[in-house]
């Protein structure tokens, strides 16, 4: 688009904008003000999370989604195809892919429901049944601390109430019982775990169907598994893709250094700083899908989901072949659904302006870092939600509970070369009702096909020249399933001393949750041993932690108060663990004499041969370690380090250093005072005394040390 059609786009609200507005403000009388049929024109959405099916179909976590009227995009276009993200890792889905060699699903389940074709679902079962509430119910049900019955997964109806599951047509109960058929033992005996939805169990059967041992299931085995269970519900064939089979793991990397892995995760720990970028660390060769390529070639109109950026949108386009399809379709209009809020550990921290909040311009900004190639040929239009009807108590309110919107910054979003539009996407009556702000599905697919209609005629653009490929972390790794990778914890944990079930559950659980632990960091001790108050023989001259590694007997050893309350186990064997790296790599470790009249010490450590260290580290990444803990080598004596401590004033040993900065690298929450020194990390060194950017600079080296040698996330 030119240059004058920008300078058009920054100052007051364009024509199309009136337009969208117009057609939005009829919706409450005219329900079909977008158009009076479903526009023909060849639609893909891309995205993940409650967003995605928000506005594909109404959220059907809502109660009373099976009695609304069906509005979303599914409705005002004919035809609908949604490639899915499926590198989640929390909650039920979580579970599922600690334990089974599979995508995360849960994305999948939503997109399903909210696709549900009601006139199939009366053709197939009955004007009169009330399938789809059957249908919601069950996929919804969530099993809370107990595990379904064998006879609940062999007839999922069972988990309705009873007046429910009478009104079920016997072929509804027929079509959902046949999603778990055949039920492998080794499979049964995995989806069989407390807390599970049933929707997420019925999905994963269905896909393991027929396969006799754990393996991740080929796309066609994948495609299988969901066409059965879109047909036993009433959705289009083939219109809801996975966009890739491989299961994946996305890697975040901060703006402080620190790289960690894991969707749900991110959403956990608070960093307190900007996301930089993020990655896909992929067991198996990734692909997306061929199919889903090929919609995307061919499509008229290509919407981004509202959602996560870093983890429902950006890991659809991080998968190969997806944004070179989208690029290769020149005809297309393509449309950037903006949040309306922002996602905690996501978008709460500004990478450009360094502080809390966010703009829309900086969603696609992100886009451009984490894109190879940039944004050039991704996005025409960035639609996002006018709070200016909304009043200032609810915005309060949000603000009240950490939530704050996601604002429009037209110059700036149209300088980038992207169409600002601002319209009223959400629920008038619902923040009456309920003081909530959501996007209104209806209003947002009229918007969508408005905007559409509105430049779909438009002259056919030539390709934006992409800026040439910076020197940046690669997009696309290999790794590790997250059940692979849990099967090799839960083998080595098998062969440690542990004193109880319940500390081996709670250890494996660390571990499930840290998945930036490789399995290669449980050999270096042998078991956990609980220490009683009384036998707690460590100093606390320099620290209060409630566990350590002891060498001489490798084991960790925990003060029994680290089990008394929760959250106490996690953050102090964190710590021990890291020590344990280190493994025996001290001989000999003692303070030096002081000279008379001086007021400095030595802190002087002598290491064991290489041979005798039992250590993660090569030798010579243990000397550059010592030298980022300020331990300086001793002329003439190769294994001898020393660090000068001014008398009357404290330091952290280099052993001890190591466990903190482990743990801290895992959960800055594990280390609070760290945390607090590490937050230097986070200014310009502009803005820094001279002693400061030193310190800067070391804890920076420190991480990197940390992030590439240690974890090896380099």
């Amino acid at each position: 688009m030119g240059r004058a059609n920008r300078a058009a786009w920054t100052g007051a609200r364009s024509s199309l904008e009136h337009w969208v507005e117009g057609v939005l403000s009829r919706l409450g009388e005219e329900p079909r003000a977008a158009g009076p049929a479903p526009a023909k024109a060849r639609v893909v959405v891309l995205g993940g999370g409650t967003g995605l099916s928000t506005i594909l179909g109404g959220n059907p976590a809502l109660p009373t989604w099976p009695d609304r009227a069906p509005a979303g995009l599914a409705h005002e276009f004919e035809t609908i195809h949604v490639g899915v993200c499926t590198t989640d890792d929390g909650g039920s889905t979580g579970e599922l892919v600690r334990r089974l060699p599979m995508i995360g699903i849960g994305d999948l389940r939503k997109v399903l429901l909210a696709m549900v074709d009601r006139a199939a679902l009366a053709r197939r079962y009955g004007p009169d049944a009330p399938a789809a509430k059957i249908i919601q119910r069950t996929f919804l049900h969530r099993f809370g601390a107990r595990a379904p019955t064998r006879a609940e997964l062999r007839d999922p109806v069972r988990v309705l109430d009873p007046a429910l599951r009478r009104a079920c047509p016997p072929a509804l109960r027929s079509a959902l019982a046949g999603l778990t058929a055949e039920l492998a033992p080794w499979l049964e005996a995995r989806l069989r775990v407390p807390g599970h939805c049933l929707g997420n169990l019925l999905l994963a059967a269905a896909t393991f169907r027929g396969i006799r041992s754990p393996r991740t299931p080929t796309r066609a085995e994948l495609d299988r598994g969901l066409a059965a269970a879109a047909a036993a519900i009433g959705v289009p064939a083939g219109h809801v893709r996975p966009v890739t089979a491989a299961p994946g793991t996305l890697v975040f990397e901060y703006a402080n250094g620190v790289v960690a892995a894991g969707q749900a995760r991110a959403a956990r720990v608070r960093r307190g700083c900007a996301v930089k970028r993020v990655s896909i660390a992929f067991a198996g060769a990734p692909q997306a899908a061929p199919e889903l390529l090929a919609r995307l070639r061919a499509a008229d109109l290509i919407v981004y989901a509202p959602g996560s950026l870093y983890s429902s949108v950006l890991p659809v386009l991080l998968t190969p072949g997806v944004v070179e399809s989208i690029r290769a379709n020149r005809r297309a209009v393509k449309i950037l659904g903006a949040n309306l809020w922002i996602q905690e550990g996501e978008t709460d921290m500004s990478f450009r302006e360094e502080s809390r909040g966010f703009w829309v311009s900086e969603l696609i900004e992100a886009y451009g870092r984490n894109v190879p190639g940039g944004i050039a040929g991704l996005f025409d239009v960035a639609l996002a939600t006018s709070l200016d009807t909304v009043p200032g108590s609810i915005i309060r309110n949000y603000a009240l509970e950490d939530k704050h919107p996601i604002h429009l910054d037209r110059a700036r979003v149209a300088a980038l070369g992207v169409m600002p539009v601002e319209a009223s996407l959400f629920s008038a009556d619902r923040w009456q009702r309920d003081s909530m702000i959501h996007h209104d599905p209806a209003r947002f697919a009229a918007a969508i096909r408005t905007v559409y209609e509105g430049l779909a005629g438009r002259p056919r653009r030539a390709a934006r020249r992409l800026a040439a490929p910076r020197a940046v972390r690669p997009a696309v790794g290999r790794g590790p399933s997250a059940c692979a990778r849990m099967d090799a914890v839960a083998a080595a944990l098998a062969k440690k001393s542990i004193p109880s079930a319940g500390l081996r559950r709670a250890l494996d659980d660390f571990f499930w949750a840290n998945p930036d632990v490789p399995p290669a960091h449980l050999a270096r001790f042998d078991g956990v041993r609980i220490v009683p108050d009384a036998q707690w023989a460590r100093s606390r001259e320099w620290d209060n932690v409630l566990g350590y590694y002891e060498p001489a007997t490798r084991r960790i050893m925990l003060h029994e108060q680290a089990l008394a309350r929760p959250g106490l186990l996690a953050p102090n064997f964190a710590v021990a663990l890291g020590e344990s790296l280190l493994g025996r790599y001290v001989a000999r470790k003692h303070w030096l004499e002081e000279t008379p009249g001086a007021n400095v010490r030595a802190y002087e450590i002598e290491l064991r041969p290489p041979a005798e260290r039992e250590c993660q580290l090569a030798d010579p990444e243990l000397r550059a370690y010592l030298r980022l803990a300020q331990m300086a080598p001793r002329a003439g004596a190769p294994r001898r380090y020393f660090r000068p401590v001014p008398k009357g004033t404290g330091f952290l040993p280099c052993g001890i250093l190591f466990g903190l900065v482990y743990a801290w690298m895992l959960d800055g929450a594990y280390v609070p005072a760290l945390d607090y020194e590490m937050q230097i990390l986070q200014w310009p060194a502009a803005r820094l005394l001279p002693y400061q950017v030193r310190a800067r600079v070391r804890h920076r080296e420190l991480v990197r040390f940390f992030r590439e040698t240690v974890f090896r996330n380099g």
